[in-house]
């Protein structure tokens, strides 16, 4: 018989935990939380990976919406981190770029500690104009050492229109991300730009969520 234990089966005669077959794919085996004070009377369930060592990257500004993007102002700037009134000079963000000296101190660039993956961006907004907004959530992945231009890499852009009053919030939620890969060391920031740029007051309050899976 003890040549049967499950610790001396050969892994082809091994076979996969419980609930594997009916398991979404991209899950992982874990136990739930459970109401006992010993804290061990969870049951098995299989976890979507997005949950599982996720971070949040809160993102929160104010602008006055203009055709071109707009970024956050320095951290030396007394409205930083919430003013995104800097300029870009550009409607599309493959067209323009940025030296080192700006995307550093944008007030709301969020350093990314390990490779991880976007797989959420979600939030408010608010305008006092029913004109399209859009948001770009940007990454640039510095070079030490080297200052010449870099043009940040769209992670998603998301179009949300402006329900004509800043007391009525406009929902953002977003889960296909275009280009979601992060690593090491990478910026992450947003830019703000309004369709036509009549000058609404814009205002964003969401949160970038990654994981290391």
């Amino acid at each position: 018989m003890a040549a049967n234990e499950h610790k001396n089966l050969t892994d082809i005669n091994r076979h996969n935990p419980k609930g594997f077959e009916n398991a979404t794919n991209n899950t992982t085996l874990t136990k739930s939380e459970g109401t006992s004070a010993t804290g061990t009377d969870g049951n098995l369930v299989w976890q979507s990976k997005a949950l599982m060592g996720v971070s949040n990257y809160k993102m929160q500004g104010f602008s006055t919406g203009a055709a071109n993007y707009h970024y956050g102002e320095d951290i030396a700037d007394t409205k930083s981190p919430f003013e995104m009134a800097v300029d870009y000079g550009n409607s599309v963000v493959a067209s323009g770029s940025l030296v080192p000296t700006n995307f550093f101190r944008i007030g709301q660039g969020c350093i990314i500690p390990e490779i991880a993956k976007v797989v959420s961006i979600s939030g408010w907004l608010t305008s006092n104009n029913e004109t399209v907004i859009t948001i770009a959530i940007c990454k640039v992945t510095p070079v030490e050492d080297v200052s010449t231009n870099v043009t940040p890499i769209v992670i998603d852009e998301i179009a949300v229109t402006g329900l004509g009053s800043n007391a009525k919030l406009a929902r953002i939620n977003e889960t296909t991300i275009t280009t979601s890969s992060l690593a090491a060391g990478d910026i992450i920031f947003p830019m703000i730009k309004e369709t036509g740029g009549t000058g609404s007051s814009v205002f964003i309050n969401l949160s970038v969520k990654t994981t290391t899976f």
